[in-house]
């Protein structure tokens, strides 16, 4: 009998996997989202106002709140830091793929499970999602807890999976709103068409469950309506909901197949296993694609069901076309949109692995290049791109010597800086053109923003020499002065 037997090796990648997650996560904070999540739960910990979500350059980042609440509780019991910051996250990084490996063994076998774990914790883009504290690691966890619950519910029919699945719903509501309602809800609709599980979907109860799972949103909402007349609910519903299913957001759009090519880089070393899969979904494809036979498919589906049995491939692909394929037709493209298809994917990309005849062969080979890939990003990238953003602590330490323990900073120009603000510990305030010959008081700018004042006539005193700033988010270099207005 081998040592590395699957069970064996599993073990082993995930006491790698995990070391992965958590080593280096007290470098400096990751503009823009990452800090000003950081921001808003240091300032729900000092304050004990779990409302309140304000933190300086950080107006495009506010989401409900249950990520925030987590935080700042964890800040309340370790500490605050970048390191207690980033534990959820990896916590629910985790949490996925040992769903994945769970679900993929109870559909196939351990050797397959094995294989999923691997596709998925061993690629490039995913882990990273537990390295950077963001809202989207726990969003896809609990989306899987869920995915995981349903396939459960449709095997045994137990009640339990009942509650654990509505659950899901309501804390991914809280994470991040409508998107899981999307990737869940929608997979019970199109669950609904096949007429052998159709009686166990029903036994979700949605009119009942759907309910329940948003009262919590909803009450946080009415607290927060009565907090600020409803301006953060509705700055929400425009920006998140309107804005994005029509518009692009941050100037990240895409057409159709947008992911699709996407995936070819981030599922990476992983890559020849999912364009074979797509292939063999291509040409499978074309051999059913008879007119007369699709089209009596697609009536007697709406009519009677689909008759044939749910395998767990159909479930799996099923899930694919609200975690993935619906964000194909949105207008905005953000990388993390299809979040949810990664473990799904990784167990289809397993089974297609699987039946290879050489699949231990190919395993080994994309394993290894996975391992030596993790070991560039740790011990070359990682500390590369953490010393680029160590600039902002320097800069927070540069302007602290100028300020006085209880002074307030003025920012002009949009800087959008908030790891800076976050390092800074003091209070920061945003002000505009009008605002700027009425402050007294200490004011952070551009240099060319200080030239626009100079010909606007608006004079001011530098305090310090130039201090430049790489603002990698925006691929820019920023020249900034601490200056004061001129009475």
């Amino acid at each position: 009998m081998p040592f590395f037997t699957p069970k064996r090796t599993f073990l082993l990648l995930l006491i790698g996997f995990s070391l992965y997650l958590f080593w280096g996560n007290a470098s400096p904070l990751i503009d823009q989202d990452e800090a000003a999540y950081a921001g808003f739960a240091r300032n729900m910990a000092e304050s004990k106002d779990y409302l309140k979500m304000e933190f300086p350059y950080s107006e495009p980042h506010r989401k409900p709140p249950l990520q925030f609440w987590i935080t700042s509780a964890f800040f309340e019991m370790f500490g605050t830091n970048e390191f207690v910051l980033r534990i959820f996250p990896a916590l629910c990084i985790l949490g996925t793929s040992l769903l994945t490996y769970h679900l993929a063994h109870i559909m196939f076998n351990s050797r397959t499970a094995l294989y999923a774990f691997s596709i998925l914790s061993f690629s490039l883009y995913f882990p990273l999602n537990g390295k950077i504290a963001l809202v989207d690691s726990s969003l896809v966890f609990f989306g899987m807890i869920g995915f995981v619950c349903l396939y459960h519910l449709i095997q045994s029919g137990k009640w339990i999976y009942v509650f654990i699945f509505w659950s899901s719903v309501s804390l991914g509501l809280l994470i991040k709103g409508p998107p899981i309602l999307i990737f869940l809800c929608g997979t019970c609709f199109v669950l609904l068409f096949f007429s052998k599980v159709r009686p166990l979907i029903w036994k979700l109860h949605p009119w009942f469950g759907l309910p329940l799972a948003i009262l919590p949103i909803f009450y946080w909402g009415y607290e927060s309506w009565q907090r600020d007349d409803g301006a953060l609910i509705r700055w929400m519903i425009d920006w998140y909901i309107l804005r994005r299913a029509t518009n692009p957001v941050f100037g990240q759009s895409g057409p159709p197949g947008t992911y699709l090519v996407l995936f070819f880089i981030t599922l990476f070393p992983w890559t020849r296993v999912y364009l074979s899969f797509l292939k063999e979904m291509f040409w499978r494809f074309i051999s059913h694609l008879n007119a007369k036979e699709m089209k009596d498919t697609i009536f007697s589906s709406f009519r009677n069901g689909i008759l044939l049995p749910l395998s767990p491939r159909s479930f799996l692909m099923v899930g694919l076309i609200f975690s993935w394929v619906f964000y194909e037709f949105i207008s905005s493209k953000l990388p993390s949109y299809p979040l949810s298809a990664y473990p799904i994917l990784s167990i289809l990309l397993a089974e297609h692995l699987s039946k290879k005849h050489n699949q231990i062969y190919l395993y080994r080979i994309y394993l290894g290049t996975a391992i030596l890939m993790f070991c560039v990003i740790g011990f070359v990238i990682v500390p590369k791109f953490s010393d680029m953003r160590k600039e902002t602590k320097i800069l927070a330490e540069t302007i602290q010597k100028e300020l006085l323990p209880n002074e307030t900073l003025y920012s002009f120009g949009g800087l959008g800086i908030p790891s800076f603000a976050f390092y800074l510990e003091r209070k920061v305030e945003e002000i505009s053109i009008d605002q700027i010959l009425t402050v007294k008081g200490k004011i952070l700018l551009t240099d060319s923003d200080r030239l626009m004042l100079d010909a606007l006539g608006i004079k001011t005193e530098a305090i310090t020499d130039p201090i430049s700033l790489y603002a990698y988010d925006r691929n820019k270099k920023l020249t900034l002065r601490l200056v004061k207005t001129n009475p």
